[in-house]
């Protein structure tokens, strides 16, 4: 169903015993993962949370199988981005709906280094097991401004954040439209006991998003001066890790580009992202994707892996990012 149908459902309290939410924005997924499962929780269920690598058939199978002791409802949340096998969603669905044990909230994201194809691939195999009365399954695609600014007013509520529409719109054009960043900078704001306006996004805000970062890699490409550029957004200062994620996103769609070309002659970002870029944006990234070999390409996801995992064990000593960037600018020589 369409993210309409869900809104209309959600408030309509129609009893949803098992969801599987999946599509092209992570964040609205999480989103209505969460409002599904505030609404299984208020009905006094028992959660069972399973973080991606973390999914165990067995033990969401018994969260079912006999409910606990007491008669108390499950609630089974899974996040990943590995297809379940049919037959395991199958059992876990038939078992709930013939227990009456509780609630399945499958939220099915698409991983950082998976094209768009195979995602549509693994979401469609597991679309079948979601069907039935009280069992359903939404796509989500990106939300356009409208819905963006409505779920910013709600966070804005939420979080006893005194602003305008104006403002709201601001952060969101600060974040290049990007509704979880933007959400994670109104956090900092929410500390304020004073109406947050423009001034104070001007000397407060700073992007979290891969605009700045774009612009640094993109000159590092074209084997043109970046020092500024990098000098500038080092002074906003950004989130190592959500950089790192960023910088690996940029690249792997290049190298879809590539291998896209190199095995069918031609390539349209329909067929490699799942939507259609402009065309300015689009013939960019084609040409800058064929300055890059294979081995190039192997090259540079070792080094943005070694920073990665430099980052989370905390062994960065000096600016990460500078020296992926030197390292890459070696690679291209």
């Amino acid at each position: 169903m369409t993210k309409k149908e869900l809104e209309s459902k959600i408030t309509g309290n129609t009893e949803i015993k098992a969801i599987m939410l999946y599509g092209e924005d992570s964040f609205l997924i999480e989103y209505y993962g969460e409002k599904l499962a505030q609404k299984a929780l208020a009905k006094d269920c028992q959660k069972n949370t399973f973080y991606f690598g973390e999914f165990n058939f067995e033990s969401a199978l018994s969260c079912f199988s006999s409910g606990s002791l007491f008669g108390e409802l499950s609630l089974v949340w899974i996040k990943t981005d590995k297809k379940i096998p049919k037959k395991q969603l199958d059992t876990l669905i038939n078992t709930l709906i013939k227990n009456e044990t509780g609630y399945l909230i499958l939220e099915f994201h698409q991983s950082d280094n998976q094209s768009a194809a195979k995602y549509a691939l693994d979401y469609k195999s597991m679309i079948p097991s979601f069907r039935g009365n009280g069992v359903f399954e939404a796509r989500l695609f990106a939300p356009n401004l409208n819905e963006s600014m409505s779920i910013l007013k709600e966070y804005a509520k939420k979080l006893n954040i005194q602003t305008s529409d104006f403002v709201l719109r601001k952060i969101l054009e600060q974040q290049s439209n990007n509704l979880g960043l933007s959400i994670a900078e109104m956090r900092k704001y929410s500390i304020y006991d004073e109406e947050i306006n423009s001034q104070t996004i001007d000397e407060l805000g700073y992007s979290l998003g891969s605009v700045k970062c774009e612009e640094i890699l993109e000159l590092l490409l074209y084997k043109k001066p970046y020092f500024e550029a990098l000098n500038h957004f080092l002074e906003k200062g950004y989130e190592e890790v959500m950089l790192i994620q960023e910088i690996e996103k940029y690249f792997f769609q290049l190298f879809l580009f590539q291998s896209h070309t190199k095995i069918y002659g031609s390539v349209a970002s329909e067929d490699v992202l799942g939507y259609k870029l402009p065309q300015h944006i689009f013939d960019k990234k084609r040409f800058l994707a064929t300055k890059l070999n294979e081995m190039q390409y192997e090259q540079i996801f070792l080094i943005l892996n070694t920073w990665r995992h430099d980052s989370i064990s905390g062994n960065t000593k000096t600016n990460g990012f500078l020296r992926a960037l030197i390292k890459i600018q070696a690679i291209l020589k």
